[in-house]
């Protein structure tokens, strides 16, 4: 960096911090200079603004919406970034139209979710560089605006207008995000309906879901004595598990189908089969040995109420 540099970019740093140095003063004695100082304000103290200006989608709508896409998807697919990314699609692409994920659910209501979510996370996200460039002029005098503020101080009536700008910026962003919650939770809502009573297949959320609760509730000994079981009908197998007392699991399961584990895929089978229900003990060992078998067995017959390739307990 030369002399003449360093000069340059020092007297621009000075410059900048005269102009924010008037702003208190410009607060005092231009209401609409206030105005656009309480709005700006917001963006600091507001946690939706907070996290919407570090990242377009923001992570409390993206979050939520990436849980209810996976209520959409079979628990046989892989969450890829390529799957994902059907979630942000420009909404006039034709990728949306394609499938690269296999789901358990009618897709066109995965389309429609799809489709309503795209459109708005194309709206918010066009919004996000107009934010950031007038966060950085107004709080850091960064210069996007070349204007600059001493212009519209100078100017009341260009100021009024700049304010008028800026607020009406504020609140299509806020109208923008409050939608985008009630979207992702009336979509939410419509999906687990869907799901509920008319999925063919078990979900991604449900499977990751049971795997926490799974892990979060197995505490048991290795070396237990205990039991592998299956759950079937005259039609199939369609659940693999271990137990230590198989005839307590067993009732558990048939009690839970039709209350706290209702919304469980092997709770379905449960419900529609009820009376032709019935366990069969296929194996029994240590715990350790029965996790080996509970494993391979699933590999080999692929029970399609078990959510997990076994072995967790």
């Amino acid at each position: 960096m030369t002399d003449e540099t360093g000069k340059l970019l020092d007297d621009l740093k000075n410059k900048r911090k005269e102009v924010l140095g008037h702003f208190d003063e410009w607060r005092e004695l231009y209401p609409d200079f206030k105005r656009i100082s309480e709005i700006m304000e917001n963006y600091k103290t507001n946690e939706m603004l907070v996290e919407y200006g570090k990242h377009s989608p923001p992570p409390f709508i993206h979050d939520k919406a990436i849980a209810v896409y996976k209520k959409c998807i079979s628990f046989k697919e892989k969450l890829s970034k390529k799957v994902l990314s059907h979630l942000t699609y420009h909404p006039d692409r034709s990728e949306v139209h394609r499938s690269y994920a296999k789901y358990c659910i009618d897709k066109n209501i995965v389309k429609t979710f799809l489709n309503e979510y795209q459109q708005w996370n194309l709206k918010i996200s066009s919004l996000w560089n107009d934010i950031y460039y007038l966060k950085e002029d107004f709080f850091n005098n960064a210069g996007y605006n070349r204007t600059g503020w001493e212009f519209y101080i100078k100017y009341p009536d260009l100021l009024k207008g700049k304010a008028d700008e800026i607020e009406k910026l504020y609140e299509n962003v806020i109208t923008l995000l409050n939608a985008g919650k009630e979207l992702v939770l009336k979509s939410d809502e419509a999906i687990t309906l869907e799901y509920n009573t008319n999925a063919f297949e078990m979900s991604l959320y449900e499977r990751e879901q049971e795997i926490l609760r799974m892990y979060d509730g197995n505490d048991a000994s290795d070396n237990e004595y205990c039991y592998v079981y299956t759950l079937e009908c005259e039609l199939f197998v369609f659940y693999v598990g271990i137990a230590a007392n198989p005839k307590e699991r067993f009732e558990q399961h048939i009690r839970g189908a039709f209350s706290d584990e209702a919304h469980l895929f092997k709770s379905k089978f449960i419900q529609k089969y009820h009376k032709e229900v019935k366990q069969n003990l296929v194996f029994e060992g240590i715990r350790r040995e029965c996790k080996k078998f509970e494993r391979d067995y699933i590999t080999q017959f692929s029970p399609l109420g078990n959510m997990t390739e076994g072995g967790e307990g």
